[in-house]
């Protein structure tokens, strides 16, 4: 059973200020307490613990870029991440593949990328003007070797041929040579006039 230890007349704060006995809020915390032990094998499964890694180095990339809801790109890391913001992810564990969480195989592994996140010896680096000249020097040096750091965008098949503009409704190019109907009335439309069809008569044809 739950005991609390108080002095002078400390134990009328729980009453005053939220309203319950001390010993009911005892009773509370213990109860929350052995509900955690339930939890243990689940916080150690490796669903949650790729949840744990992607919460760690997603705020940690917001907090040290300062940048709210970016996102974390590690197929295109090198320059999506690095050369776009100046700052890399320093003490990621060797034997672990560097790769989205959720691409983590083992409880093991990703245990020891949790903790290594958890203690501090995983974390986010802000890179000086040297350190960040020096990787780019690096990265060109890639791309001449003709390495592919980013994905390309698929080129258009189009590409370089000038594309002509639709013509708007109703403009020059819309409109069509009149067509005179036959009609069943015998008269001769003047020639001097000049019809432009409507939309619903385009193309119409009244047989006589």
């Amino acid at each position: 059973q739950s005991t609390w230890t108080t002095t002078d007349n400390s134990v009328e704060f729980w009453e005053d200020v939220f309203g319950h006995q001390i010993m009911d809020i005892a009773r509370q915390y213990e109860q929350w307490a052995c509900t955690q032990n339930q939890n243990l094998l689940e916080r150690d499964s490796l669903g949650s613990l790729r949840k744990q890694i992607t919460k760690a180095i997603s705020s940690g990339l917001e907090k040290i870029t300062n940048k709210k809801h970016i996102v974390m790109n590690y197929h295109s890391y090198e320059t999506a991440i690095i050369e776009m913001y100046g700052v890399c992810l320093v003490g990621w564990p060797e034997d672990v593949r560097f790769a989205n969480p959720s691409a983590i195989g083992t409880v093991a592994e990703a245990r020891k990328l949790q903790d290594t996140l958890h203690s501090g010896t995983c974390f986010w680096k802000k890179l000086s003007k040297s350190e960040l000249d020096l990787f780019a020097t690096e990265l060109n040096a890639c791309h001449v070797a003709g390495e592919t750091i980013r994905k390309p965008r698929k080129k258009r098949s189009d590409a370089g041929i000038p594309r002509k503009r639709k013509a708007p409704i109703g403009g020059k190019e819309n409109i069509q040579p009149r067509k005179i109907a036959r009609s069943t009335h015998k008269h001769t439309l003047p020639k001097s006039a000049a019809i432009v069809p409507t939309s619903d008569e385009e193309d119409s044809d009244e047989d006589a």
